[in-house]
């Protein structure tokens, strides 16, 4: 990742475990990226891992306000498995 001119970038000072930073440093230099890129592409990485369309949210609110019925959900499950061949 390259810095564009003209991109609005700020500077940060974070603390990190001496062996994440020994990991970054040999992993970016085998990559030949800036320590600035290597951070930035890893903290988009993990935000976008972070993000939860909403769909899901709304699947996951609606679930926890009414979760799947257990023995309904076992019926479902065993009347699909009745259906398939027996490995015999």
């Amino acid at each position: 990742m390259r810095y564009d001119f003209g991109v609005n970038v700020s500077k940060v000072t974070v603390s990190i475990p001496a062996e994440t930073l020994a990991s970054l440093e040999r992993i970016r230099r085998k990559l030949r990226k800036t320590r600035s890129a290597a951070v930035t592409e890893a903290l988009i990485d993990w935000l976008k891992s972070r993000e939860v369309p909403d769909a899901d949210r709304r699947y996951a609110e609606a679930y926890l306000r009414q979760p799947e019925d257990a023995p309904a959900t076992a019926a479902i499950a065993a009347a699909v498995v009745a259906k398939w061949d027996r490995w015999e």
